[in-house]
């Protein structure tokens, strides 16, 4: 019987990894599988901890009051809304954060990671192939932006990569590893190059630099090539472009009105914010007839959004949670410090946790479905490194 018992939970466990890395990885190429993959994992993993409650202890973190703060602040936000019902189908964004807790759970030992993130990349590299192919053909077209706009497309670009960097970057790791790493980074950063999105590769340069300063010094001239590749590169999309709205600067004075904008939307109702819904009806109250590029349900920047969509309340619980996160990470980074691969996941996170909110300066990442969903999973990763391998002490590589 409890051959039987323990049989069962490992199924349970390995249909939870599969449809979580699923999820995941499907994020690159359809959004429709990677919602499906999380409703299963979803329920999987509720079943599974609901029959042992023994599990929920072996999830617990330094982030759990924040996450809970979190879910309180939308509820509220939501209740305190004009657009009730609105806000709190949107609200439904904290579900994802279970992404984080159930990378902990299925991740448990450095050769799952290793092989996980390099399944990703695997699946990275394919469709950037395909994304390749389909570029070279459509004449039509001047920014990558196949699977997912271009915005998105670039965003999960800049964090796989930055995922990956880490394994190649290590000498310690093995030649032959490493080439792999380095032959699936070559299509990924081509076609990042090619989706043309500004903030991605600000982000992607402090990210790596963030790697580099950390551990991998040697490097530093192979980042200055890389963020001279960026500023080289970009005029093209003008060059070749034929569009007159792609030729002229109309982006960046319309960030700057709704940045503006949203600094009045937030004043006008500071505490909770008017809840998480399409700020566009809000928007034209305070800014009527905008300019073109100024018509979204959003404003362009996490921190901004956060202040008009939660209030002081709402960033005040954001802003503690990934403070803390920053400052664990480091932490158990000086742990691992000296043992290569394990090392390495962690850098992965401190360069994707300084990408992700450089990035976010410029576009609303956190309301972004596919880019969370990598972004906690990568933030489960390190957490599971130092709750789940913390006695090991031999390198992996």
């Amino acid at each position: 019987m409890n051959f039987k018992k323990l049989t069962s939970s490992r199924i349970y466990d390995l249909l939870i990894y599969l449809f979580l890395t699923l999820q995941v990885a499907s994020v690159f190429f359809s959004i429709a599988v990677s919602s499906v993959s999380f409703a299963i994992t979803g329920l999987l993993f509720v079943f599974k901890v609901l029959s042992n409650r023994n599990e929920i202890k072996g999830l617990k973190t330094t982030l759990d009051l924040f996450f809970l703060a979190f879910v309180v602040v939308e509820i509220l936000s939501a209740i305190f809304s004009e657009y009730r019902a609105e806000a709190f189908s949107h609200a439904r964004r904290v579900l994802l954060i279970s992404v984080f807790y159930m990378a902990i759970f299925v991740l448990k030992d450095a050769k799952r990671i290793y092989s996980t993130i390099l399944g990703l990349g695997i699946v990275a590299a394919i469709i950037s192939i395909i994304e390749l192919v389909v570029y070279y053909f459509r004449v039509d077209v001047y920014w990558l932006g196949v699977f997912q706009i271009s915005m998105t497309a670039g965003e999960l670009k800049m964090i796989i990569l930055l995922l990956l960097f880490p394994l190649y970057l290590d000498r310690e790791i093995a030649f032959k590893k490493r080439a792999l790493v380095l032959l699936l980074i070559a299509p990924i950063y081509l076609t990042f190059l090619l989706t043309f999105v500004r903030s991605a590769w600000l982000g992607f340069s402090i990210g790596l630099l963030a790697i580099v300063l950390l551990k991998y010094r040697y490097f530093l001239p192979g980042w200055a090539f890389l963020v001279a590749v960026f500023y080289f590169f970009f005029p093209l999309k003008y060059q070749y472009a034929q569009f007159s709205d792609v030729t002229k600067s109309e982006t960046t004075v319309a960030r700057y009105m709704m940045w503006k904008t949203g600094v009045r939307m937030f004043a006008h109702k500071p505490l909770l914010g008017y809840g998480d819904i399409d700020l566009y009806k809000i928007y034209l109250r305070f800014r009527p007839n905008p300019a073109p590029d100024e018509r979204h349900g959003h404003l362009h920047n996490n921190f901004i959004m956060w202040l008009v969509l939660f209030g002081i309340v709402g960033f005040a619980v954001l802003s503690g949670l990934f403070i803390k996160m920053l400052i664990d990470m480091f932490v158990f980074y000086k742990s691992f410090a000296s043992i290569p691969m394990l090392r390495d996941f962690i850098l992965a996170g401190i360069g994707i946790f300084f990408a992700f909110h450089v990035s976010g300066m410029f576009e609303w990442s956190f309301g972004d479905a596919e880019i969370m969903t990598s972004f906690w999973f990568v933030s489960g990763i390190v957490y599971s490194v130092n709750k789940n391998l913390k006695r090991q002490n031999e390198p992996q590589t």
